[in-house]
């Protein structure tokens, strides 16, 4: 179903103006097991005719003062630092044993019927413990760190930390790049939670830029942004978009309008908020469902400056109640971010944690592409239904 400005004019969706009116990595054990996409021969061939042109961005410049403030703790260093080690038995973080938690096996049946077998005694621990590795259960970042570099070929030495599923990071997100009293672009039409339970409770400025069918165009960005400095208004320092089946519009941005956007965000020195949820629904109705192998492509696949912070999710190719998804950035904001994460979250659930990485180990790369195949055909039917539906109102 093609939803039109028009249309969105007359229904629930307000305009964004209106509504608002009313570390680089942490020390693992060596004891790891990786989790990797070593069964696909398939690699990234992306290239960027911008490459030779890149300027580095200053994350520095860009963060926060809660985030410049922070630091890893002196408690956490320690965990991370010394746990996995043979025979240490730690007195310094309120670990619990592991011989005293309730759960001694875990099985879990795929619908294939398939069964994943979680027992063993280090995947159990893991299960039950506090996160002791920074960015996340090492089997799962192994495989978000291999898998994003496979599809993405992030060409800034990007890293990668496990998230508490999207809202979560977002607002970690935020909380990094923005003081109270500063603004962040977004489309006219943009998702209304960010607006009504993050932007306006922490006191950020949400500054709407018009669209047409593909979103935010570069003309209306530069003419916000001149229209701004005009006024002798302070810039905004962010820029967030969802690229792909964008909340509420569902507009899939052409590649050429994501490099027009990534060009003026450096002419402007913006940090770009790359929340990609639907990534993998992608359906076009005029060809096959594109699985795993082409999805199209990324603004962290242009990002030779280091300035796009882009975050996937489980929640909408697996199951939301998982509550996970993954991050890339500059190492530097990811150094930052891990450290808010663990001043207020600890990390992600490390049961799920768990879970997610034995399925992925089991799935693999094709075993993967074959679920986001049919999970794409499954939507893609349901949106031809809807679409035949309305045509008949």
């Amino acid at each position: 179903m093609l939803l039109t400005r028009r249309s969105l004019q007359s229904s629930c969706f307000w305009p964004l103006s209106l509504a608002l009116n009313t570390l680089r990595p942490l020390s693992t054990s060596s004891r790891a097991r990786v989790v990797s996409m070593k069964d696909s021969t398939r690699q990234p061939k992306h290239g960027n005719p911008e490459a030779d042109k890149a300027t580095p961005c200053n994350i520095e410049h860009h963060l926060s003062k809660e985030a410049s403030a922070r630091t890893l703790s002196s408690l956490s260093k320690f965990i991370f630092s010394f746990s996995g080690i043979p025979g240490m038995v730690g007195l310094h973080g309120g670990l619990p044993p592991p011989s005293i938690f309730p759960f001694k096996a875990m099985k879990v049946q795929l619908e294939d019927g398939t069964w994943l077998d979680m027992s063993a005694k280090d995947k159990m621990d893991a299960a039950q413990q506090y996160n002791t590795n920074g960015r996340g259960y090492v089997p799962l970042l192994d495989w978000a760190t291999q898998h994003t570099q496979t599809l993405h070929a992030p060409p800034a030495g990007q890293q990668v930390v496990i998230t508490s599923g999207s809202n979560h990071a977002i607002d970690m997100v935020l909380c990094c790049l923005l003081n109270r009293g500063d603004s962040l672009l977004c489309d006219e039409y943009t998702y209304s939670h960010l607006v009504e339970a993050m932007v306006g409770p922490k006191g950020y400025n949400a500054v709407p830029v018009p669209m047409d069918e593909f979103g935010m165009t570069p003309e209306s960005l530069a003419k916000t942004m001149q229209d701004l400095t005009a006024k002798g208004a302070p810039l905004p320092k962010v820029l967030y978009l969802v690229p792909n089946g964008q909340n509420p519009v569902s507009y899939i941005a052409p590649l050429e309008r994501r490099q027009a956007l990534y060009r003026m965000c450096r002419k402007y020195d913006l940090m770009i908020v790359e929340d990609d949820p639907y990534f993998y629904l992608q359906f076009p109705y005029d060809r096959d469902v594109p699985g795993l192998w082409k999805l199209g492509r990324s603004y962290l696949s242009l990002d030779t400056d280091g300035r796009v912070v882009r975050l996937d999710s489980f929640a909408k190719f697996l199951a939301p109640g998982f509550r996970l998804g993954w991050l890339t950035a500059h190492p530097t904001f990811v150094d930052k971010l891990t450290f808010h994460m663990h001043s207020t979250a600890l990390g992600p659930c490390s049961t799920t944690q768990v879970m997610i990485a034995e399925l992925m180990q089991h799935w693999g790369a094709e075993g993967l592409d074959s679920h986001l195949k049919s999970l794409q055909t499954v939507y893609k039917r349901r949106a031809q239904l809807m679409h035949n539906s309305a045509q008949q109102v």
